[in-house]
């Protein structure tokens, strides 16, 4: 199966007459294009407007990414929407902080990395450190897979990176702590903790797979669901192979979100 590319929102209706309605969403490629430098990204105006709109209409809109708790809430500035940051380590909701305890000792065995690893002389990649991970980000790389060959190369060289789960996603190589905790985990937590009854799921990346299947598996919960695949020159096929539907870029995201806030809009009368 791969997914379809949606027109009109027709598809998604039936799940707009049963509330409460979720939209589960990642943020880096989905809300807010890809730029060459991660600081740099911002969920757009457009947005961020139409997700204030839907929350207002009763929505319960929930952020799905692997940015650190805080900068995603700058990126996004919803107050009203809940987060689950760094692959789902950590949690907004209703206005509180939650994170898992079962994160050990890995914030030592970043410092511990990063210093074996020291200046990674590799033209065009830059190393962000995430929490209790690193991100190594190769898309302002000249020569991409020189640039990949030298990331690999680095984290070989270090015993440490054993401990972490390798993840690849759009010209960044992610070491995320290796428990039990991604996308997937986040969004069945935020859909139980939040009441939906249904929920759409959009992304664009591989670590977004996760998210699509596990809520695809809530449907045992009662739970009604779709995924939406944001498309680009860089999508997966694993990507569409787990989503329902596709749009095209953020500017589809945004079309999207614009026909999803008038359909729950209550009509006067």
């Amino acid at each position: 199966m791969t997914a379809v590319p949606l027109t009109d929102i027709e598809p998604l209706r039936s799940l707009l007459a049963i509330k409460p309605l979720g939209l589960f969403s990642d943020i880096d490629g989905t809300l807010s294009p890809i730029v060459d430098r991660p600081e740099d990204a911002r969920v757009t105006p457009r947005c961020r407007d139409l997700l204030l709109e839907l929350i207002g209409n009763g929505a319960r809109v929930a952020l799905i990414t692997g940015r650190e708790l805080d900068v995603a809430r700058s990126m996004a500035g919803l107050d009203g929407a809940a987060y689950a940051a760094s692959h789902g380590l950590d949690f907004w909701i209703d206005g509180a902080i939650e994170m898992r305890a079962a994160l050990g000792g890995y914030p030592v065995l970043v410092d511990r990395m990063l210093r074996e690893i020291g200046n990674l002389a590799v033209p065009g990649v830059t190393i962000e450190r995430k929490g209790s991970g690193v991100a190594f980000h190769y898309r302002r790389a000249a020569d991409e897979a020189a640039a990949h060959g030298g990331i690999e190369r680095a984290i070989e060289s270090t015993e440490v990176a054993r401990h972490f789960e390798r993840i690849e996603g759009r010209k960044v190589v992610e070491l995320r702590p290796n428990v039990e905790a991604n996308k997937g985990t986040a969004a069945r937590r935020l859909a139980h903790r939040l009441g939906v009854r249904s929920i759409i799921c959009l992304g664009d990346d591989r670590t977004d797979v996760d998210m699509f299947q596990s809520v695809g598996a809530l449907a045992q919960d009662g739970i009604e669901t779709r995924s939406v695949a944001v498309m680009s020159a860089e999508i997966h096929p694993d990507v569409l192979a787990a989503a329902d539907y596709s749009v095209d870029g953020v500017g589809g995201v945004e079309w999207l979100l614009a026909e999803l806030a008038v359909a729950v809009t209550p009509t006067a009368g």
